[in-house]
């Protein structure tokens, strides 16, 4: 159990601190939609219960895209008067996420099929 909670937990701190970078070389939007993307790409190629999948999944990629940044930066925009900007960056996360999610279960049964 404990094993199992470490790798979460490393792979949490390594996605925060991606994250970060991420949003900080990009800006808060693109950084945004730009690590919400990767992550559901990335999280549809991972299936498993192996302890790399916790790593990766419920770890880096939990830590990497949070829903929480995405409503806040959503709000921001909304209150800074940006409603059509606003509207694109939710359309944009979700759809493109949904997207990116099936092209990474896609990716994985061509290579490992």
């Amino acid at each position: 159990m404990l094993s199992e909670a470490a790798a979460v937990g490393v792979g949490g701190f390594a996605g925060a601190v991606v994250r970060h970078f991420v949003i900080g070389v990009t800006g808060s939007t693109t950084g945004i939609i730009s690590v919400n993307l990767a992550g559901c790409l990335l999280l549809g190629f991972l299936t498993g219960d192996s302890k790399l999948t916790l790593f990766l999944a419920t770890g880096f990629l939990g830590a990497l895209t949070t829903f929480s940044a995405f409503s806040g930066h959503t709000v921001k925009l909304w209150n800074a008067g940006e409603t059509t900007t606003a509207a694109l960056f939710i359309l944009v996360n979700v759809f493109a996420g949904i997207a990116a999610f099936v092209t990474g279960m896609g990716l994985k049964g061509k290579f490992f099929s």
